[in-house]
Formats: C-alpha cells, structure tokens, sequence
C-alpha cells in the first residue's frame, strides 16, 4: 500500500483543525468530558468554560486556516520528510500556542472570578 503525500495529510489537518474550531468557537459545546478543553478551571465554572474553548475554537480556526495555506505554498518539490518537518513543525507549534493560550485565559478568569475548586480537588 502506498503512504498517503504529505500534501494531503497536512490538507487534511487543516480541514479537521477548522472543523473541530468553529463548534467551540461559536459556543455550542456543552461542558463535556470529551471535546474542549477539559481541565479543572474550566470544569469547574461554565462561564469559563465557554470562554475558554471560544477563544481555543477561533485559535484552532486561525490554526487551520495557516496550515492549509502553508500545506498548498509549500513547495511540492520537497522531499516527503522535509515537506513533512516543516507542515509538521508549524502545526505542532501552533497547537502549543493554542494550548499555552487556553490554560493562562482559564487560569486568569479562575482568580478574576474568585472561583474555588469543590472539596478535596486541588488547588
């Protein structure tokens, strides 16, 4: 069988990235333990979590929308693992920045809002 072009696994992330965004960005994902981001700021006050996961949903859209112009501008010419680090490299750092984020805008609205963690969860 023939690995799929690197062109089109990197499309094909930017299409899923955009997909997975725009439900969260536009606010229509309950707080759940499968989809968004899932951690104890967000868990624990649903403001927050909608905060938090429309502003992860746009930067997963912007995330997308990048590596797919990147995807198509790089040039085809390259060597599979050279088109493959670079698409690759971009998408990973994109997505720490879209995590890194997320966690300081949970964490900033937690103390703003004077929330507290529910008995025996940490602090």
């Amino acid at each position: 069988m023939i690995p799929p072009r690197p062109e089109i696994i990197f499309v094909a992330i930017g299409i899923v990235s955009i997909a997975a965004g725009l439900p969260l960005a536009g606010r229509r994902i309950r707080p759940n333990h499968w989809y968004g981001v899932r951690i104890r700021e967000t868990f624990g006050d649903e403001h927050i979590w909608y905060e938090v996961n429309a502003q992860a949903g746009r930067d997963l859209v912007v995330l997308g929308v990048v590596d797919l112009v990147v995807a198509l501008a790089l040039p085809t010419g390259l060597p599979p693992a050279r088109y493959a680090g670079w698409a690759g490299a971009l998408f990973g750092a994109g997505a720490l920045i879209v995590l890194i984020r997320s966690v300081a805008l949970a964490r900033r609205l937690w103390r703003e809002r004077g929330s507290n963690p529910g008995p025996g969860e940490p602090r």
